[in-house]
């Protein structure tokens, strides 16, 4: 293993994983950029969709962010996977360099935004970066619930911040909320639709596309990836809530240990129920506080149709916060693409701007404990219970009955409802299984608390 010394900044050749890296770094005092710059250097990692959108607003707003700020700017460096690659001419663009050791160890360089994604490489360079010293903003939540806590404890030890807007909520700036006008509440409940992608298919089946013809149309909009698992099996909103827990209720949450249902099994059929219902289906995240515990889940939803929830449309979010002081706070905004993503790393940028402007230092990164879910079978909520085609909703309903459950029928449509169910309940499959009845869906309702 390399030795790094207090003037040598480590390279990223020598260690065997982000996490051996990281565990170096912890124990190195920060030595580069103290005090004020005359002119910030700001380093871009990546110029794909959203670092190519983070090239133009600074190029567009130039004048207006450096008022705003306080200090002049410049973008020294871009970090670029293929030099041959055409990129036109506007707006003009610094050094192009497919070396990121260029632009994580120039010490006119102040400030590294990050937008390769990923989290191999990604944890690498960002890890470096706060341990010289610099600022580092980035989107990529998938790196940060894989090693946010310790590149916010690098970010901590070297006196520097990591910041995430754009993570979770595009152009929401939940994450500022929650670090800075929310830091002295008490918050009990963080819930919302996260996941824009996801929103955009469930919006397009509620017109009454078929799942598979809204994924294409999403995928052609450029809404949804290639591979879209993470977006259609929970994962990035998992990831997403992960985040919000830590900041909310300080705690830290692993997403990996976030029940999480995802929308592939989901048909026309089951938004039409919702529909009839009252409902709109959405795919929601939620996390409540209880003390001791945590619950945190990722399921298809039914939200009451005048509810917050239901007002998004194709790639919006909406987000609610409860705090014990504050009561409820709703957002509703554009959560994916190109434009949202990069004006919310911007956002970020002008914050590091002004801190660098008066020479001030900005603590965000909070201490978290670890927390233990609660387990699902102890989380209850109404749920809709849709049958099958054909199906005998009295017989259904009987034989729930006899297994002791408290349920009725749905008026004109066959469905079964329940005024509280476990969100892991499989007994209720089990007792129509053995009655030989099929059910098509079960999903949980949404109340607020």
């Amino acid at each position: 293993m390399t030795n790094i010394s207090a003037n040598t900044p480590p390279t990223g050749g020598s260690f065997s994983s982000p996490e051996v890296l990281m565990a170096v770094l912890l124990t190195q005092p920060a030595h580069w950029h103290r005090g004020r710059p005359e002119r910030v250097g700001i380093g871009l990692l990546g110029h794909g969709t959203v670092g190519s959108g983070v090239v133009a607003i600074l190029h567009a707003q130039h004048e207006l962010l450096r008022n705003e700020a306080g200090v002049d700017f410049d973008l020294v460096h871009v970090l670029i996977r293929d030099a041959e690659k055409p990129r036109g001419t506007t707006p003009a663009l610094p050094v192009l360099t497919t070396d990121a050791d260029a632009v994580i160890n120039d010490p006119s360089v102040h400030v590294v935004l990050e937008c390769i994604g990923g989290t191999s490489a990604a944890a690498d360079y960002v890890a470096r970066a706060l341990s010289l010293g610099k600022h580092v903003v980035t989107a990529n939540k998938d790196l940060l619930a894989a090693h946010g806590a310790e590149l916010d404890a690098i970010a901590d030890n070297h006196g520097v911040t990591l910041w995430y807007e754009a993570a979770v909520g595009g152009a929401i700036p939940i994450i500022r909320l929650l670090r800075e006008s929310l830091a002295g509440e008490r918050i009990v409940e963080i819930a919302g639709v996260v996941n824009g992608t996801t929103n955009f298919i469930l919006s397009a089946m509620s017109a009454g596309s078929t799942y598979a013809d809204a994924l294409k149309r999403a995928q052609e909009l450029g809404f949804a990836e290639a591979d879209p698992r993470s977006d259609v099996e929970g994962w990035d909103a998992a990831h997403k809530l992960a985040l919000l827990s830590r900041l909310a209720f300080r705690r830290y949450v692993q997403s990996t240990a976030i029940a999480r249902r995802g929308i592939t099994a989901l048909s026309p059929e089951d938004v039409a129920l919702g529909k009839h219902l009252g409902y709109a289906l959405k795919l929601l995240a939620f996390a409540r506080d209880a003390e001791q515990t945590l619950t945190a889940a990722v399921s298809p939803v039914f939200v009451p149709s005048g509810h917050l929830f239901a007002q998004p449309e194709g790639p919006q979010c909406a987000i609610r916060i409860v705090g014990q002081a504050t009561g409820a706070l709703s957002f509703i905004g554009t959560g994916a693409g190109r434009e949202p993503t990069a004006s919310a790393m911007v956002g970020d940028l002008l914050a590091v701007l002004r801190h660098l402007a008066h020479g001030t230092s900005f603590r965000t990164n909070r201490r978290t404990a670890d927390v233990t879910l609660t387990p699902l079978d102890q989380v209850r909520m109404p749920h809709a219970l849709g049958l099958a085609e054909g199906q005998d909703v009295g017989a259904a309903r009987a034989a729930l009955e006899r297994a002791g459950y408290s349920v009725r029928a749905a008026e004109g449509v066959p469905a079964l409802l329940f005024d509280e169910l476990a969100l892991e309940d499989g007994a209720v499959m089990r007792v129509l299984d053995e009655a030989r009845i099929s059910a098509r869906c079960m999903i949980p309702i949404w109340h607020d608390r």
